[in-house]
């Protein structure tokens, strides 16, 4: 049985018998409260069930991969999430995607303290802000291409392959030494050992990459952020510049630096990357923007850069403006406009593709 198996069946088991054990000792105890009584106070008490599904349609004046103008509807997904606590300082968590049935996050985490928690499962890593923020409030519906590309969510990179920014692994992490008024955290800490393959993926290497990132917040209204990844992957395609080929094990290094920026109705996230895989060097930077007239109304503004490999000036820059109008907790509809500005001094992937325009519409309902 590979490695991923192994720790998705302990962590099954230890599930099924933390669960259990954790409703035996709530049924025995108060022995004048009817069982379904008892049970349904554990579930209501211990655990929490969410969810949220996206769908919508876009326009592309010039669509790459059907080389024309292209229009499709969009089912993008349908999470489910169960989140149950059996018992104190420890938390089952499961999500899954009902549209593509895959499994995005199984994990068990021991948190004794604020300062200190550890988890062992599959779940996203600690590279970039936005990779580690829910769909269910990213303002930019496509997300920024650059942390899609290099934390390999979307699949654009095909050499890392399309994971979710979500891997199996063992992490530590926290938040400590509170200070100001408002009793914040300075210091947020997660450092992580994964496997270094996309999610539901067995390990192909023998080796495994190291993910960590660090925020503070000097002040209550900004919090800098930085994360490095550092490992060995193996190709899941030709790379597209000839470095190397298919199955093939190569350096795959990342970093960034950030912020974010809030401030009455303004919020402000901006980050810049670099990444190696063999000998190509990539970077990326984004900043979104986001203000709100009303509460249910959010103005978003952001730009959005991506180059594949610098030495062959292959890069691509989204402007968007857009509109979120949020209809009720979860619930919202999201209007944007996208230019797509493509280098014309390509040498690679963005060779003779012309500029486009992108129109974008999404709706989300949640619970």
């Amino acid at each position: 049985m590979n490695i991923k198996a192994t720790v998705l069946t302990i962590i099954l088991t230890a599930a099924a018998y933390i669960s259990s054990s954790a409703a035996a000792d709530t049924l025995i105890a108060g022995s004048n409260e009817p069982k379904s009584g008892k049970l349904l106070r554990f579930l209501s008490e211990k655990v929490s069930v969410s969810g949220y599904a996206q769908a919508g349609y876009q326009y592309d004046t010039y669509d790459m991969a059907h080389e024309g103008a292209f229009n499709k509807f969009n089912l993008t997904r349908a999470m489910i999430i169960a989140d149950i606590e059996p018992i104190s300082h420890i938390d089952l968590y499961f999500m899954a995607d009902l549209v593509k049935f895959r499994l995005h996050e199984l994990y068990v985490r021991y948190c004794p303290a604020e300062a200190f928690y550890i988890r062992i499962g599959q779940y996203k890593t600690p590279f970039t802000i936005e990779s580690n923020m829910s769909p269910s409030v990213l303002e930019i519906i496509n997300g920024a291409q650059a942390v899609q590309y290099l934390a390999g969510i979307d699949g654009s990179d095909i050499c890392f392959g399309g994971g979710a920014g979500r891997d199996l692994g063992l992490e530590v992490g926290g938040a400590f030494f509170k200070i100001g008024q408002d009793r914040r955290n300075l210091f947020e800490y997660r450092i992580g050992v994964f496997s270094g393959e996309p999610y539901n993926t067995a390990e192909t290497n023998n080796r495994k990459d190291v993910v960590a990132s660090l925020a503070l917040r000097p002040a209550s209204i900004l919090k800098l952020h930085g994360s490095a990844y550092i490992g060995e992957g193996t190709a899941k395609a030709d790379n597209p510049y000839g470095a190397f080929m298919a199955g093939d094990t190569y350096r795959r290094n990342r970093w960034s630096a950030g912020l974010e920026i809030k401030t009455g109705p303004a919020y402000l996230r901006s980050e810049y990357m670099e990444g190696t895989d063999a000998s190509v060097k990539s970077r990326g930077a984004y900043a979104t923007l986001t203000g709100s007239p009303a509460k249910f109304l959010d103005i978003i503004a952001s730009v959005d850069y991506l180059d594949r490999n610098i030495a062959l000036n292959d890069w691509q820059c989204n402007y968007i403006i857009g509109l979120q109008w949020n209809i009720y907790r979860k619930c919202r509809l999201q209007a944007q406009y996208v230019y797509q500005q493509r280098s014309r001094g390509s040498k690679g992937v963005y060779s003779g593709i012309p500029s486009s325009h992108l129109f974008i519409t999404q709706l989300q309902v949640g619970f």
